[in-house]
This record gives structure tokens, sequence and C-alpha cells, in this order.
């Protein structure tokens, strides 16, 4: 009897090749499924985040830019020290992450671990406070346009940044310092014109419209093959449940939609949902901080405690200040998107020119060198 044993490199391109078999099947299959996600990803995308995350975003560019932030002088290093247990430059990051939204935090902690103003354990330590929803989503996105109540949203802001702020505190508390020991003020990066910082914010948006119709094209694929059916049959809880979580588990934006419902729990949920931020969210911030060990057990657990603390928070905030919550307003989710009308012949050689496409384009080894095939 012969035993042969499989490495596991042949173990991950085995995976690999069924996990893309699988892909291509569901896209031959259920194309009008994958076409509604990437159509209703759009559909927030340009009703929801765009119009509100694009001017807080481009502020915190040019506040990035400003003397406030490049010259952090001896009360930002007084705060950051005393309080975070980091250096005074790290202000300006922290600032940035409450202002800007989930995606400035990440780039800001890029910039100053480049330049290396803080190192990789610094980095790691703030990941977790400074991945925060902006004011732009929160009070504008959640509170005025989904909940339609801007105190609502407000309430919901305070209770974010108040976990944020709480964590940020308790995780420098073994690296504080006395304040005599502040060192210079040193500068976040090279100073940006106007048009630059305008760029940069259309490029961040576009990356983070991206990983949102990417999340909404897997969340309608698994609804069109009936996975929350599915975990309704394995489970006690409702499909219409399933089809919640599993929406906040994806993207935020979607998750929040779902989630906007008259409850008394309405802002605990929505807090959870803001303070998890997706798988999404989770992409962007990888893809802003490479090499940065970001999607894993420690960072998830970090997200899930932000979320009850602001969860709590914010109930108590409603309850000390009543704010009325509507009943669901599901427009943006019930997107009515057209029928697919590309036939699977069509769809089945566009598969197979891009994959042609990607052999023709690639590079490929000749000896120790490689040399690209154009």
């Amino acid at each position: 009897m012969f035993i042969r044993t499989i490495s596991k490199s042949n173990l991950q391109k085995t995976a690999t090749a069924l996990l893309f078999a699988a892909a291509a099947a569901v896209l031959l299959y259920r194309p009008a499924a994958m076409a509604t996600g990437i159509s209703r990803g759009l559909a927030i995308c340009c009703t929801v985040i765009i119009p509100t995350l694009y001017p807080f975003m481009l502020l915190a560019g040019w506040l990035a830019n400003s003397p406030l932030c490049r010259h952090p002088g001896r009360f930002t290093s007084l705060v950051t020290r005393r309080l975070f247990g980091l250096p005074g430059c790290c202000g300006a990051a922290i600032l940035l992450s409450l202002i800007g939204g989930y995606p400035a935090g990440a780039l800001a902690i890029r910039q100053l671990k480049e330049q290396g103003l803080v190192t990789p354990q610094q980095a790691r330590r703030m990941l977790p406070y400074c991945v925060s929803g902006g004011p732009g989503f929160i009070i504008s996105t959640v509170g005025a346009g989904l909940l339609k109540n801007t105190l609502a949203g407000v309430l919901l802001f305070g209770a974010h940044t108040v976990a944020s702020l709480a964590i940020g505190i308790w995780l420098g508390r073994r690296n504080r310092r006395p304040s005599h020991t502040t060192t210079s003020p040193t500068l976040l990066a090279p100073p940006r014109g106007a048009a630059q910082v305008v760029t940069d914010t259309c490029q961040a948006l576009l990356s983070m419209c991206g990983f949102v119709m990417f999340a909404a094209a897997i969340l309608s694929v698994g609804e069109a093959v009936g996975l929350p059916q599915l975990l309704q049959r394995l489970s006690a809880l409702p499909a219409s449940t399933w089809s919640t979580m599993l929406a906040a588990l994806l993207e935020v934006s979607c998750g929040c939609i779902a989630l906007a419902g008259g409850s008394t729990l309405t802002p605990f949920w929505l807090s959870l949902c803001m303070s998890w931020g997706g798988l999404s969210i989770h992409g962007q911030i990888a893809a802003a901080l490479p090499g940065q060990p970001v999607l894993g057990l420690h960072f998830w657990k970090w997200r899930v405690l932000h979320g009850v603390i602001s969860g709590s928070l914010s109930l108590l905030l409603f309850h000390l200040i009543p704010a009325a919550v509507p009943t669901l307003n599901g427009h943006t989710h019930n997107t009515a998107i057209l029928p697919y009308s590309v036939s699977f012949t069509v769809s089945l050689l566009l598969l197979g020119m891009s994959f042609l496409a990607m052999l023709c384009f690639s590079e490929k080894k000749a000896g120790k060198n490689q040399e690209s095939v154009v």
C-alpha cells in the first residue's frame, strides 16, 4: 500500500483552482445576479458614498497639509504621549481618522510608517482606534440620509468617537511617557498642492467604490443562490435576518441600509455595523497598509469590542436625548435593475477572452531574469 504525501503548495494551488472554477461557474450561471449586485453597488456609491464622503475626505486632505497637522506643537505631543503613548506626529493621524472616515486613518498610518516616524508595533497599536467612520458617513449618510434625523447621526458619531478614544487610551496605558521627554516636532510628509490633494481624494474614493461594488456583487449572488434560505434551514433565524447579517458582514453601507429600521435596538446594531466596517473596509485598510497584518483575529477582536462599546453608549445617549428613528428606508437597497442582456454564450466567450488577455500581457520567466511578453 502506497501513501502519497501532498505538499502544502499543491494544496493551495488545488484550492485556488477550485475556487476559480467555482467563481467562473457562478459568473456563467448567475450573470444577472452579478450585474444586479454591481449596479446596486454603483447606486450606493453615487447616491450615498461619494456625495457625503467626498467633501470630508477633501477637507481631511487639506488638513493634513495645514500647519496645524504638519507642525505638531507641545500641546499635541503632550496629548498623544500622555493619553495614547505615541509621538506627537501621531496626533494628526488620530484626528484625520476621526474626521476623514475609514480609509483616512489607515493612509495616515502608512505615511507615518513609511517615513519611519512610528515603529511597526506603534502602527499596529494605532490601527484598532484609527479605523473609524467619519462625520460625513455617520452624520450625513446614516443620520440625515437613512434615519432622516441629523440629531440621531450626531449621537451615533459621538458614541463612535468616544469608543475610539477610549480604546486608544487603553492601548496606550503601558507606553505613556512624562511630558518632559517630548521630542521636537517632526513634519508628517512633504507638502502637496491642491491638485494633488484632489487627485489623492479621487483615487481613495475610486478604491472605496471598487470594494463596495465587489461586496455588493457577492451579496447579490449569495441572495440569488438562496444562501439566506439555506442558513434559515440550518438555524432558527429567519432568512431576512441572515440577509441583514450578511450585508453588515460584507459592506457597511449595505448593512446600515438594512439595519435602519424603527426599533429600540437600532442604534446599537447600527453602531456595531459601523464599528465592524465590513470586509470591504477591511480590504481597503489592507490595501492601504501593505505588509501590515491587518486581517486577523487581533484586528477583528477590537472591531467587535469597538462596536459593543459604541453601541452601548449610543443606547444611553438615545435614552438621555430622544431622537426619533423612522421605519426602514430601503429605496437604495432595493434599487430596480434592468434584466441582464448578455447570453450564456457571450459570457463564456468574454471569460475566455479575458483569460487569453491575462496570458498575453502577463510576465514570463526566462532563465533567471523576467521579461515582459509585450
